[in-house]
């Protein structure tokens, strides 16, 4: 295949790009043309990633294939379960789902939108006194659109609409900015996703029988998290790197609200737990756009199951968000 011809749309200024070709994406749904960079980020977490992958294959800990899973079926199996990512004990396989996938880059897209058009944009014009950033209520349309496409993925299947809802898969050169800007935060919370299930292959996965108990299960997801994001830190590049990383860690978090109106868990900790212990190990000095995504993200979690939270808008996004936390326990106490 002619390079220049396959990477021409590295330089397209204008009209439709289609990154599917047949020949090399599988999978039906349009996250299929992103799957191979997944693999990519994954195995080059960090300098040293790669080596201790391989190290850990050869001990038989983790399986050398990473299971996407296709199928045209909705992340709910029933029974409270669902096709989110997780670890196969037996086969030492990490297993994602497609439509799983399809979820969380809607997600991503959905927030880091949201955010731009609703609170990033306006704060530019106001500190310029004019309008340096026009806001698009059309970009907010098709963010909210496609935030509901996303959430009905939950229940049931449905076709992704790549006419009139934003995909990774076929979008306008003219429109690639914020296309491909998700793409970064998307690939670096799958990278979150799949460090987090590597954690649990090589240190968990042995400790794990019948007789464990719920609070061991707890302290397990924890140390998963915990080892992520330490393992993702150590692969932080340059600053805009160092930006995609954070934001993509949170985003990924923040995807697991949107299945319950409900916080609490058995075996995992409280999701609100899980959010702000990953924005207080990532000491976000130079990032207060990740606080400000992840109120967006509680903010569309509130609307989703009438909350009804209280939002200060003279508040910091930081100090909204804690205020937002504070609500949280306060209704799981009731």
């Amino acid at each position: 295949m002619d390079f220049y011809k396959f990477m021409s749309w590295l330089f397209q200024k204008s009209g439709t790009i289609n990154h599917y070709k047949k020949e090399i994406h599988s999978g039906t749904q349009p996250v299929r043309v992103i799957h191979h960079m997944i693999l990519f980020m994954f195995q080059n977490t960090n300098k040293e990633f790669f080596k201790v992958l391989l190290e850990e294959i050869e001990k038989q800990k983790v399986n050398k294939e990473l299971k996407l899973i296709h199928g045209e079926e909705p992340i709910s199996v029933g029974n409270g379960t669902y096709r989110t990512p997780r670890i196969n004990a037996e086969t030492r396989t990490i297993e994602l789902h497609e439509t799983f996938l399809s979820y969380l880059w809607s997600c991503t897209y959905s927030i880091f939108i949201l955010y731009v058009e609703t609170v990033d944009f306006p704060r530019c014009n106001k500190e310029n006194g004019r309008v340096t950033h026009p806001i698009s209520k059309d970009n907010i349309e098709s963010a909210n659109l496609l935030f509901e496409y996303a959430k009905y993925l939950i229940v049931d299947f449905k076709d992704w609409d790549k006419e009139k809802l934003p995909n990774p898969e076929i979008y306008l050169a003219e429109k690639r900015d914020f296309i491909e800007q998700t793409n970064c935060f998307y690939t670096e919370a799958v990278k979150f996703i799949l460090c987090h299930e590597f954690t649990h292959l090589t240190l968990h996965v042995g400790q794990i029988n019948e007789a464990t108990i719920d609070s061991h299960f707890l302290e397990f997801e924890m140390e998963a998290d915990n080892n992520a994001i330490e393992l993702m830190k150590k692969g932080i590049l340059f600053n805009a790197h160092q930006l995609a990383i954070e934001n993509g860690i949170i985003i990924g978090l923040l995807s697991m609200f949107f299945f319950s109106a409900k916080t609490e868990g058995i075996r995992h900790p409280n999701a609100e737990d899980r959010l702000t212990n990953a924005l207080e190990k990532l000491e976000l000095k130079n990032n207060p756009f990740a606080w400000g995504l992840a109120c967006i993200g509680l903010k569309l979690w509130d609307e989703q199951f009438n909350h009804h939270f209280e939002w200060n808008d003279e508040l910091s996004h930081r100090d909204l968000y804690y205020d937002i936390i504070m609500q949280i326990k306060s209704r799981n106490q009731e």
